[in-house]
């Protein structure tokens, strides 16, 4: 008796856990389609191009060590 119920707990957290990341994704994707994504209008021209010669990107590259002596 002690299986069964140990098999039919180890299910249903399954099929509890299925449920729930099916159901997070769903709000998950309504969320995301109904709220208007915002973005810098600075960084568009009068025609909603983005100006790529007025932007300035900054890209850290190598290793950083920590050479921070207290």
């Amino acid at each position: 008796m002690e299986q069964a119920i140990i098999a039919l707990s180890v299910t249903v957290g399954i099929l509890t856990l299925g449920l729930g990341a099916t159901i997070g994704y769903l709000i998950r994707c309504y969320v995301q389609e109904t709220t208007p994504q915002y973005s810098h209008p600075e960084m568009f021209d009068a025609n909603g191009n983005p100006l790529p010669d007025e932007l300035l990107a900054i890209r850290f590259e190598g290793d950083l060590k920590d050479t921070d002596d207290d």
